[in-house]
């Protein structure tokens, strides 16, 4: 089994709310019908040209040794065939697309080799005709202590020894000292017993950033005695993501049009007393351990900036190719406060590759952009919400 990195995107904290907000007629989330594949073959010509500079080349090319590495294992065929896509197809549009990138010495020429060389399957999205839904994530870079103090006493736990995980879409089970299993316990009681005493890995001073880090499922943290510390993840409760943002707006927290990443953030850290109510309210606990080289996606090799995307591993191929069209935040904010979450959109057609995944990106109309780590990104994390579509690409 292909180690599991939930790098959760921080918009869906803002999840049923934020959708319902944006758009009153579309549910990105929409389950397939029993029996309908996430891709459908369209006319290559239907997909829009890249224009790539020579470090969009240089970052796919690095990510696709990345896929090509996962590819490698043996564990990877049992993840195909995927809507209809096999594993072979999708390392020989790999090797293929590689040496285009290399060979091809302007965006005109790379297009046309496309054009010629490759078969388009679009995502059938969230309405049969395309439409997904891009949200971005990131990792974060927040202080962290080894050992607790007065500032530093907010946990990241690593995974118990009593933690018996299946499947990642089913609740994992606790082994009793008779050797029984039952249920996992959910975030609420974990976070209200001394269930995880002795498990504290290091110790964070801000709990809406602790809260962070369970929910996105990687982190970098600066050590309060100098050096880093990467933690990525190590396991799961295994109950579905739950946003806690829709909850905040229903008790007249934040007003539904002004909820953001960053009003949410802005609220917890002026009313911490309000924020165990919440989080108790999202069921799914992640548990860490440290890693070096990261941060990781689910396909147990790195992930790369402005490059990487997550889905639904269930419905799209993993490690695979695909042109994504649509707006880009900038992290550029539209107005001078920086508490507006609005940024800047930009129009987007880029080369990505499928490497992740998330607790909450469990249809064909999501996707998840990865941005990169660090401030800056989060910004544009935090302010990307498009619709758009994705196409993948696989060699003829």
């Amino acid at each position: 089994m292909t180690r599991y990195l939930a790098l959760l995107l921080i918009p869906f904290l803002l999840a049923s709310a934020g959708c319902a907000r944006k758009n009153k007629k579309k549910d990105y989330s929409k389950q397939l019908a029993p029996g309908e594949l996430a891709l459908r073959e369209v006319d290559i010509k239907e997909v829009p040209d890249l224009d790539l500079s020579a470090e969009d080349r240089a970052a796919v090319r690095q990510g696709i040794k990345y896929s090509l590495e996962f590819l490698k294992k043996p564990s990877s065929n049992a993840t195909f065939p995927v809507a209809t896509i096999g594993h072979d197809q999708v390392k020989k549009s790999l090797e293929d697309l590689d040496q285009l990138l290399a060979s091809t010495t302007d965006n005109a020429a790379l297009n046309t080799a496309i054009k010629s060389r490759y078969r388009a399957f679009i995502s059938v999205g969230c309405d049969d005709v395309g439409t997904v839904l891009f949200t971005g994530y990131y990792t974060p870079i927040f202080d962290g202590s080894r050992t607790p103090d007065e500032t530093y006493k907010y946990p990241i736990y690593k995974r118990p020894a009593d933690l018996v995980m299946t499947t990642s879409l089913e609740i994992a089970k606790q082994k009793m000292p008779d050797g029984s299993l039952r249920p996992y316990p959910d975030a609420a009681t974990l976070e209200s017993t001394d269930m995880l005493k002795g498990n504290e890995l290091v110790y964070m001073k801000d709990p809406y950033e602790a809260y962070l880090v369970r929910v996105q499922g990687s982190a970098k943290l600066r050590l309060k005695d100098g050096g880093t510390m990467e933690i990525g993840y190590h396991g799961t409760n295994g109950y579905p993501y739950q946003g806690i943002g829709q909850e905040v707006v229903k008790d007249g927290k934040i007003p539904a049009d002004k909820l953001s990443f960053f009003t949410m953030r802005e609220y917890f850290r002026a009313h911490p007393e309000d924020l165990k109510t919440y989080t108790g309210r999202n069921p799914r606990f992640i548990f860490f351990s440290e890693v070096n080289g990261g941060p990781f996606g689910s396909l147990g090799q790195k992930v790369t900036s402005d490059v990487t995307i997550a889905t639904d591993k269930s419905l799209f191929p993993r490690a695979a190719p695909v042109i994504v069209a649509t707006h880009l935040s900038s992290g550029e904010a539209e107005s001078a406060k920086l508490k507006d979450a609005a940024t800047k959109q930009i129009n987007y057609v880029g080369l990505r590759l499928d490497q992740d995944t998330g607790g909450a990106i469990r249809a064909p109309g999501r996707c998840d952009i990865y941005m990169g780590e660090g401030d800056a990104n989060e910004r544009r994390a935090g302010g990307q919400y498009a619709e758009g579509k994705m196409y993948y690409l696989i060699l003829k």
